[in-house]
């Protein structure tokens, strides 16, 4: 039986909850972010738990998100300031936890790079595009590395 959810589910990662509210409110209506983790620590210990089902700990909570655990995400996306180390942490955290689609900078923020005002509208765009291509072709939620530009 199809879910009566009209948007997709999603996590959010970033380094800056405003920057991450933005981008949040950007990705609606077609796509709802339900959770958003601003450390890779908050992210290796948390995603793991929502593709599990679980809910994630409560102690790392924000507000950015609907916090809607009802149904698992199909796809995590990642901010900038996420290295390939950072990213493989995480990925490495999640191993066994479940199939999504990662959606990851195709080139990270510069350590001194000035964050400008548009900037979360900038990014969210291009994830958001990466998003419509893989519900488009059917793939959204299965695994895969997806890269976004900017």
């Amino acid at each position: 039986m199809a879910s009566a959810r009209s948007s997709v589910p999603i996590i959010l990662c970033g380094a800056k909850v405003a920057l991450g509210q933005e981008s949040a409110n950007f990705m609606k209506p077609e796509y709802e972010v339900i959770h958003f983790c601003a450390s890779v620590e908050a992210a290796c210990a948390e995603i793991p738990r929502l593709l599990s089902s679980e809910d994630p700990l409560p102690e790392e909570a924000n507000e950015v998100g609907t916090h809607n655990y009802k149904e698992v995400p199909k796809a995590i996306l990642f901010g900038r300031t996420y290295t390939d180390d950072k990213l493989q942490a995480v990925r490495d955290a999640c191993k066994g936890k479940g199939v999504i689609s990662w959606v990851v900078p195709g080139e990270p923020a510069a350590s001194n790079e000035t964050i400008v005002t548009g900037h979360a509208t900038k990014v969210a765009t291009n994830m958001k595009n990466v998003l419509d291509g893989l519900c488009s072709s059917g793939t959204i939620g299965k695994e895969g590395l997806y890269k976004y530009a900017f």
